[in-house]
C-alpha cells in the first residue's frame, strides 16, 4: 500500500479511497467561489466524516494513502521534491510558470483581492506603466455613500419583510441594520448550502432528487441586477434547499425509528427465545439462546448498519423531495 499503484481499487479499502478522492474533488470544484478557510473546512470535514468509521489503528495509513491521490510538487511519497507536471516542461521558478500559477490561483479570488495583486505588479513594474507616488495626480474624491438612516426604506418597499417578521405595518425598518442583517443571512445560508448538499449526497448518491449548490452563484447575480435571476428563482433555491435541510432533520427521526423496530423485531430477547425454543437436559435454554443469536447475526456489522440506516433516511427524505421538486 506504499505505491499508488498498489492500491487495490477493488477491495473494501481502495474502494473507499477512490470514492473519496473522488467526493473531494467534486466538493473543491463546487466550493470554487468560496473562500479557502470555507473550502479546507469542508474537505477537512468530509475526510474526518469517512475516517471515523475506521478503526483508530487504520486512520494513519488510509490518510497516507489518500495522500497519494492528490500528489503535489513538493512531496511524492513522503519524499524530496517532486518535478513539475509533464506538461509544464519548465523549471518552476520560470516567471512565466509563476505568471500562470498566479493566474491559476487568483481564479477563487475576490475582485478586492485581485485588484490589491494588481497594484502590486504595477508598483512593481509589472502589468503597466509604473507612477511614482510624488509625481502621481491626486486622486478625485468618490462621493461619499449616503448613509442609511432609520427611516431609509420606503414603507412599501419593507412591507413583506415586516410581516414575515410580525412587525406593525407602519414600523419603521433602520435601513443599515437591515443591510446587516441581510449579509448575516446570506453567510447562514451560503454556509449551509454545501453542507446540506453533501451530506446529502453522501447518504443516497443515486437518489432520484437531488439539490444542488446554486444559491452561492445566484444570490450574487440576484444582487446585481441579472434579469435571469429574479425573486422568484431564489425563491425557488430557498425552498428547496430549506426543503432538504427539513426533511433530513426528519428522516433521522422516522429513519431511527424504523431501525429501532427492525432491530426488537429480529433480536429482542422474547423473539430471540421464541425461536430458539425450550431447552433440554442436554442443552439449556441460555446456550439455545445464545446460538440462536449468533446465527441470527450472521452478516450483521457496522457497514451493514450503516447502510441499512442510510436507506431509511434516503428512502423517507427522497419521497418528501419528490414533492418539492417538479
Amino acid at each position: 500500500m506504499g505505491a499508488y499503484g498498489l492500491i487495490d481499487p477493488t477491495s473494501e479499502r481502495g474502494k473507499k479511497l477512490v470514492g473519496l478522492s473522488q467526493r473531494l474533488r467534486v466538493l473543491h470544484a463546487e466550493l470554487s467561489d468560496q473562500t479557502g478557510d470555507m473550502r479546507a473546512e469542508q474537505l477537512r470535514d468530509e475526510v474526518q466524516r469517512v475516517t471515523s468509521a475506521l478503526p483508530p489503528q487504520d486512520r494513519e495509513a488510509f490518510l497516507k494513502d489518500l495522500l497519494l491521490h492528490f500528489p503535489t510538487w513538493s512531496t511524492v511519497d513522503g519524499g524530496g521534491a517532486a518535478p513539475m507536471p509533464r506538461s509544464s516542461g519548465a523549471d518552476p521558478r520560470d516567471p512565466m510558470v509563476l505568471a500562470e500559477k498566479l493566474i491559476e490561483v487568483s481564479k477563487a479570488l475576490s475582485e478586492a483581492e485581485r485588484q490589491a495583486i494588481g497594484a502590486k505588479l504595477k508598483a512593481a513594474g509589472l502589468g503597466g506603466p509604473h507612477v511614482q507616488p510624488s509625481m502621481a495626480a491626486a486622486p478625485v474624491a468618490a462621493p461619499a455613500p449616503q448613509a442609511a438612516s432609520a427611516t431609509s426604506v420606503p414603507a412599501g418597499a419593507g412591507s413583506e419583510m415586516r410581516k414575515m417578521l410580525g412587525m406593525p405595518a407602519d414600523a419603521p425598518i433602520d435601513g443599515a441594520r437591515l443591510t446587516d442583517m441581510a449579509a448575516i443571512l446570506a453567510e447562514f445560508t451560503l454556509k449551509l448550502e454545501p453542507w446540506a448538499c453533501t451530506y446529502w449526497r453522501d447518504v443516497a448518491p443515486d437518489a432520484k432528487n437531488q439539490v444542488y449548490q446554486v444559491l452561492n452563484k445566484d444570490l450574487a447575480k440576484f444582487m446585481q441586477g441579472d434579469e435571469k435571476v429574479g425573486k422568484e428563482v431564489i425563491a425557488k433555491h430557498a425552498y428547496r434547499l430549506r426543503s432538504l435541510i427539513s426533511l433530513l432533520m426528519k428522516g433521522v427521526t422516522e429513519a431511527s425509528k424504523q431501525f429501532a423496530r427492525d432491530h426488537m423485531a429480529r433480536f429482542s430477547v422474547e423473539e430471540i427465545s421464541k425461536i430458539a425454543g425450550p431447552g433440554s437436559l442436554m442443552t439449556s435454554k441460555d446456550v439455545l439462546c445464545w446460538k440462536q443469536y449468533v446465527r441470527q447475526m450472521e452478516g450483521v456489522d457496522a457497514t451493514g448498519i450503516e447502510k441499512r440506516l442510510k436507506s431509511l433516511l434516503a428512502k423517507d427524505v427522497d419521497a418528501g423531495l419528490s414533492q418539492v421538486i417538479k
